[in-house]
């Protein structure tokens, strides 16, 4: 008789899933549930530059464009690791806002 009960409760435990400890269904169910997708697109495989590659394209030291980033001036960029890393379009536009501003400071000066 004894052996009939651990059959019973061999077959009984078939196909359940066993829950961990201090763990309810639900909390498992809700775990498993996927949330809403996150569908904003980050630019990933924009192409970036490093430091040295930046300063070849511009014809300059990588310490000048280190100087320039130290006095708020140089290209926004970002560091993986030790290296900076730039986006191509972030280098564009800092290229056109110091043109934007050579033409400004060029121009009113040559109305005086």
């Amino acid at each position: 008789m004894a052996t009939r009960h651990l059959v019973d409760t061999y077959r009984f435990g078939i196909g359940r899933t066993t829950l961990p400890l201090g763990r309810s269904r639900r909390a498992l169910e809700q775990r498993r549930t996927p949330g809403p997708m996150d569908t904003t697109v980050t630019p990933l495989a924009e192409p970036t530059l490093t430091i040295n590659e930046l300063a070849d394209l511009l014809s300059v030291r990588p310490q000048a464009l280190y100087d320039l980033r130290s006095q708020g001036r140089g290209p926004r960029g970002f560091r993986v690791g030790r290296q900076l890393r730039f986006r191509r379009s972030e280098v564009e536009a800092w290229i056109a806002d110091m043109e934007d501003a050579d033409a400004r400071r060029h121009h009113s000066a040559g109305r005086t």
